[in-house]
């Protein structure tokens, strides 16, 4: 299957699914449950297997959806996850849920803002950065924390395409190459006067 088709299958289940999501009012109740069966789909990859599996009919394998699943997910949501595996797509569910969750961040018109800090902060620390972001985009924010021991200290803010760098891995990097440069500025100034001593 090519990738624009793909894209094609994800744009349009995640699309539907939120659309009769935002009807009945279950926005945020439905991406809790496709994220929950998305993380035992990734915890019990046989039962995955079970559901792509092409020696089972499409009918089989919704009933199986229904039976693992009434009464602990939302009904909608388990009706979506049943024409998923009766038309074979239950292998879109990461991407269709990643596309629903960014049409949930539009519809409560929420930026995504990635942070990478040195080491987990606590909850106090999380919602401190959280009001503090918000408040200097002057949006509502999703808060997504890395962790990367390597940039020594300080923190890296990215959102979309700007990058905010002021770890201190990077403002180390800066020092050198501002000394380095300075230095070759030297050496050079320097070896232009020696020329023209030579004059």
């Amino acid at each position: 299957m090519g990738e624009s088709l793909k894209h094609v299958i994800r744009e349009i289940y995640s699309e539907v699914m939120f659309e009769l999501a935002e009807e009945a009012d279950l926005v945020e109740q439905v991406m809790e449950d496709l994220h929950g069966v998305e993380k035992l789909m990734i915890a019990e990859p046989e039962f995955a297997t079970l559901l792509n599996l092409q020696t089972l009919k499409g009918v089989e394998k919704g009933d199986i959806v229904r039976r693992v699943f009434s009464g602990k997910i939302n009904d909608l949501t388990l009706d979506f996850l049943c024409v998923l595996a009766r038309r074979n797509r239950m292998n879109f569910l990461t991407s269709i849920n990643d596309r629903y969750e960014t049409l949930v961040d539009d519809y409560h018109e929420r930026s995504l803002v990635e942070v990478t800090m040195v080491k987990a902060p606590d909850d106090g620390q999380v919602q401190k950065l959280k009001a503090d972001l918000s408040k200097a985009i002057n949006s509502n924010i999703k808060l997504s924390i890395q962790i990367e021991p390597s940039i020594i200290g300080g923190i890296i803010i990215k959102k979309g395409d700007r990058v905010i760098d002021n770890s201190v891995r990077t403002i180390l990097k800066r020092a050198v190459n501002t000394v380095m440069e300075k230095s070759r500025v030297r050496i050079k100034e320097r070896s232009l006067s020696d020329f023209g001593n030579l004059n």
